[in-house]
């Protein structure tokens, strides 16, 4: 069984939202972080587009997104 232990909301456009998770599947730590709609009841509803990482690969995942921005500020 999932359990999610926290998660931060980042609104993409009016109609998509990225939801950045900690949950706990089968005793693994994992970050989830996926692509949500709003449905016609305006709630938050997942989409099959994401990417579910271990904990301990966050540091990776995290120097690698700040790699790609500096080289993004770098460019003129």
């Amino acid at each position: 069984m999932t359990k999610e232990k926290r998660s931060v909301v980042i609104k993409k456009n009016n109609n998509e939202s990225v939801v950045v998770s900690q949950t706990d599947y089968k005793g693994f730590d994992l970050i989830d972080i996926r692509t949500f709609y709003t449905d016609a009841n305006d709630e938050l509803k997942p989409t099959k587009k994401g990417v579910t990482i271990r904990l301990e690969k966050v540091d990776e995942l995290i120097a690698a997104l700040k790699n790609i921005s500096q080289k993004e500020k770098e460019t003129p």
